[in-house]
């Protein structure tokens, strides 16, 4: 293996603001749903479907990219995953076409495949110095969590004074800007000599991994987490303006889930080193369903909705760090990324429901009221099934012999 000549703060700071833009224009895509769906005279059903299937694309292609991550290092998934997304926005600018809107929403899910959460928080977690790598993996999830507020707000105003469509086309450009970053990632590459043996050791992991009760626990967890963030972050707006809230109010709610999120995630990664990791995430889905509970049950004001957005910020992001942990307590850096990727992919597999059946059961009933429930409901079961799940090394190709 090549020795990473590179210094580890560089590469996180790069990876903060790849994933800060990245992150910042998924979230921002609710306030899209509105505008497009009237500019193509079509319900909400087909938006939330295509924001649905890119979930799962990214899902699966940060499985893929992950394996080439473990073995090549960042560069050329970073550098595939910025084209992509770059071009998929600028797609969805134009949608013409269910078709074309189709397109540029898949094209996203590469992107956000190759430059989303999942992948940046591996590769901190990877490069990171062992004592480190917890807070390196919390910096790049609170990096994360600005962009929300840094490009849902900015986005907000473009599209209110310029029109969605130019906001697209911004976007599409700052992506492409990330380009110019990657060249500070030189000489991070990790090539394996010993392709056989690599390719061998990475098989074993992954059959191992898959049946064994902690991972699979944690993986059910996180389908949930994936199920709650793209409900919430896609039809939020919505939600709100159907209710009688002002769209800027929404917009605000929106944004503010990104502010309140850094919190959230330095907190609960300060205190995943006190406590066993797993007992603060499954607070976390608990915490999500009281703040759903009780957010349902009141009577909607622009005050409720700006404070929803602001607690159910605390508990938004930092399950991803979180439960990158404890996979690093399972078998440390080396194939880090590859089981991200296939607990990832569950996450997303939550995401397509939770972006779909918004849109399927507002078209149905006029209301979100059904799927505020069902979110509750998994929230708890998230939480049931989360508490149990143990922090010990594997006993296959594990790099470690504790607990980290």
């Amino acid at each position: 293996m090549e020795t990473k000549k590179i210094e580890w703060e560089v590469v996180i700071l790069v990876c903060s603001a790849i994933i800060m833009i990245a992150m910042g224009i998924r979230q921002a895509l609710g306030l899209f749903l509105e505008p497009i769906t009237q500019y193509m005279n079509s319900g909400k059903e087909f938006f939330s479907f295509a924001i649905g299937f890119q979930a799962i694309v990214w899902g699966i292609v940060t499985f893929f990219l992950g394996i080439i991550l473990d073995k090549f290092g960042p560069k050329k998934v970073l550098t595939l995953g910025i084209i992509c997304l770059a071009l998929g926005i600028f797609l969805m600018s134009n949608p013409t076409s269910e078709i074309k809107l189709f397109s540029g929403t898949t094209l996203m899910g590469f992107g956000l495949g190759g430059a989303g959460m999942a992948t940046i928080v591996s590769i901190a977690g990877k490069v990171a110095p062992v004592k480190k790598r917890s807070l390196a993996m919390g910096l790049v999830a609170a990096a994360g969590s600005f962009g929300q507020f840094a490009v849902v707000v900015p986005t907000m105003w473009m599209n209110e004074k310029f029109g969605w469509q130019f906001s697209l086309i911004v976007l599409s450009l700052i992506s492409a800007s990330l380009l110019l970053l990657l060249p500070l990632l030189n000489n991070t590459a990790q090539i394996s000599e010993r392709t056989k043996q690599f390719k061998e050791e990475l098989k074993n992991t992954i059959y191992f991994s898959l049946k064994e009760k902690n991972y699979i626990l944690l993986i059910l967890g996180f389908f949930v987490c994936g199920f709650h963030v793209t409900f919430i972050g896609l039809h939020l707006p919505t939600d709100l303006i159907s209710k009688g809230i002002s769209a800027e109010i929404a917009g605000w709610s929106l944004g503010i889930i990104g502010v309140t999120n850094i919190i959230g995630t330095l907190s609960f990664g300060w205190l995943g080193t006190k406590v066993k990791k797993p007992i603060p995430l499954a607070f976390i889905y608990l915490m999500r369903s009281l703040t759903i509970t009780i957010f349902v049950l009141s009577p909607p004001s622009a005050t409720l909705a700006i404070l929803f957005g602001a607690v159910i910020g605390i508990l938004w992001l930092a399950t991803v760090p979180m439960t990158n942990a404890i996979i690093l307590s399972f078998i440390g850096p080396k194939f880090l990324a590859t089981l991200s990727g296939i607990c990832f992919i569950f996450h997303q597999i939550g995401a397509v429901l939770g972006a779909w059946l918004g849109g399927k059961i507002f078209d149905l009933y006029g209301s979100y009221q059904n799927m505020w429930w069902l979110s509750v409901a998994l929230g708890i079961i998230a939480f049931l099934l989360t508490v149990t799940v143990k922090e010990k090394a594997f006993s296959v190709n594990s790099e470690l012999k504790q607990p980290i």
